[in-house]
């Protein structure tokens, strides 16, 4: 497509659920009362493990993180899906839409590096570097396909038919050729997730 004659996207607009706005509000308070418990069990958790020195071993570390882990994923689609509720244009930035999805697939594919390095329990001394690594290493594999998709122009339309960012919604609205983007995102999907299970 030919960006030359047609105004940039700097924005896009999240059609979230299309229902009633009776059920609208249902859905907004179950979803509130869901995000609020699990904001509030998992910050618990957190809080229990780091302050009770009878549960600072390697698996408790480690279930720690992964309660701060799903403050901080659900924290980046959540508000968002929340606020847009009740919105009239539902719309995010371009920057904010990155931004979401960048760290929804990295904090989710840490979450998944966590859950297979929690078998190597035993090796306490090497705990912390085992969780920097699933931090950096999953930071670093995300940072690709995020700054591929970057530098992609968007000239409209701006729809994205999902809840929050997903990386193949938000490609398929760029107004340029996406095969490659496409294949990193499959190519780091496999890594991330072969990566793990294995």
């Amino acid at each position: 497509m030919d960006c030359r004659n047609v105004s940039i996207v700097i924005e896009f607009i999240l059609l979230d659920f299309q229902i009633r706005k009776e059920m609208e509000i249902i859905l907004f308070v179950a979803f509130l009362l869901m995000y609020g418990r699990s904001l509030i069990s998992n910050s618990l958790i957190t809080i229990l493990v780091w302050t009770n020195p009878h549960l600072h071993s390697p698996m408790y570390f480690f279930v720690a993180n992964l309660s701060f882990l799903e403050i901080t994923i659900t924290s980046t689609v959540v508000p968002k899906m929340l606020s847009n509720t009740f919105s009239q244009t539902k719309a995010i930035s371009l920057v904010g839409c990155l931004f979401q999805s960048f760290f929804y697939f990295h904090l989710d594919s840490t979450e998944f590096f966590i859950l297979a390095i929690m078998s190597f329990d035993r090796y306490v001394a090497v705990c912390l570097e085992l969780l920097l690594g699933c931090y950096v290493g999953t930071f670093l594999v995300i940072l690709v396909p995020t700054v591929m998709t970057t530098g992609l122009p968007f000239c409209g339309p701006n729809v994205i038919d999902h809840f929050f960012c997903d990386s193949a919604p938000v490609l398929k609205l760029a107004c340029v050729d996406t095969t490659l983007s496409e294949l990193v995102d499959f190519g780091t999907s496999m890594i991330l997730l072969l990566g793990s299970l294995l």
